[in-house]
């Protein structure tokens, strides 16, 4: 039962979620978000008055280092990041509505040092990490579900790892480009990928833009996707799918 629902708390219906973007809808964000499924209206009511919401500007910073907080992002999206000891800028995860992010808070932060930067207009629903571990104390079928979504952060860190020693840029590209469909809109000529500059796609695919603009320049001209400024749209879904591989070496 609970490995059936945790995927709400990975990411919530994109209808519901982009409608959702003002600050007197919070409460019914939360009754939608299958996080909070199975609760009374109380209850839901409750922790909604426990869960701060804050809008963060594009392109700022949710937060610096560890976390003393747990979020919940409500609308736009966030990228989770860190600095290697040379001091590039190593993106780990890129997160849609419906993740809960800042996890390390629960256990009174972390020696690792991570950040979290919002790379559209964003809203977050925030409590500090004693705080967000009372109401789990008090919810034992929520504190499950953030478990296994923490699980599941884990096993995209690993990937992300594996990915830098043995995935080359263009798979790394064609699998940010594959997990966006996800939110994408369907047009007739194919799948209009959300608005993402050349520069944020080359921090999360851990490349330079030239070699972001240069990749999407040979798709493009292969019939794989079709440039509009910003704007990508995949023509050929799969055969974008089949240039994500992991080298033997």
């Amino acid at each position: 039962r609970i490995a059936d629902v945790v995927e709400g708390i990975e990411q919530t219906d994109a209808a519901t979620t982009s409608a959702l973007i003002g600050v007197t809808d919070k409460l019914g964000f939360m009754r939608r978000h299958n996080l909070f499924e199975q609760m009374g209206e109380a209850e839901v009511e409750q922790i909604s008055k426990e869960l701060k919401m804050r809008h963060c500007r594009a392109h700022r910073t949710v937060f610096e280092g560890s976390p003393d907080r747990v979020y919940l992002l409500k609308a736009g999206r966030v990228r989770l990041y860190h600095l290697s000891p040379d001091g590039e800028d190593v993106t780990t995860d890129v997160l849609e509505p419906g993740h809960l992010f800042g996890l390390s808070a629960l256990f009174g932060g972390s020696s690792e040092d991570i950040s979290a930067q919002a790379l559209e207009d964003s809203y977050v629903c925030e409590a500090g990490g004693q705080d967000f571990l009372a109401i789990l104390a008090r919810h034992p079928l929520m504190m499950a579900k953030v478990m296994m979504a923490m699980a599941k952060q884990m096993f995209r860190l690993e990937r992300t790892i594996e990915s830098l020693a043995r995935e080359p840029v263009e798979s790394r590209l064609a699998r940010l480009c594959v997990d966006l469909q996800g939110s994408a809109e369907k047009l007739r000529e194919g799948l209009l990928l959300p608005a993402m500059t050349r520069e944020d796609m080359a921090k999360i695919c851990i490349t330079t833009r030239e070699s972001v603009s240069r990749t999407l320049s040979a798709w493009s001209k292969d019939g794989i996707v079709e440039l509009r400024g910003r704007r990508i749209v995949t023509r050929d879904p799969e055969r974008l799918r089949n240039l994500i591989h992991v080298s033997d070496g």
